[in-house]
């Protein structure tokens, strides 16, 4: 998780701090923020897809297109 791209990675102390009010034994607490870092990192893998997925049409796409209309004019 080097780039943060959602809420939860700006405020990450805000929510480790709300977990941490909640009455839960500290293995719950684990498994929480365990919880938290899944969801975070399947986040960046989703934007890491839809990145590539944009990239590969741009490619596909988009230049065999321009090159087709600047060969015409």
């Amino acid at each position: 998780m080097n780039r943060k791209i959602s809420k939860t990675n700006e405020r990450e102390e805000f929510f480790n701090a709300l977990l941490d009010e909640v009455r839960m034994n500290g293995t719950e607490r684990l498994r929480a923020k365990a919880s938290l870092a899944r969801a975070e990192a399947f986040a960046d893998a989703v934007v890491a897809a839809v990145d590539f997925a944009k990239r590969l049409l741009k490619t596909v796409v988009v230049r065999p297109y321009r090159r087709l209309t600047t060969s015409i004019g």
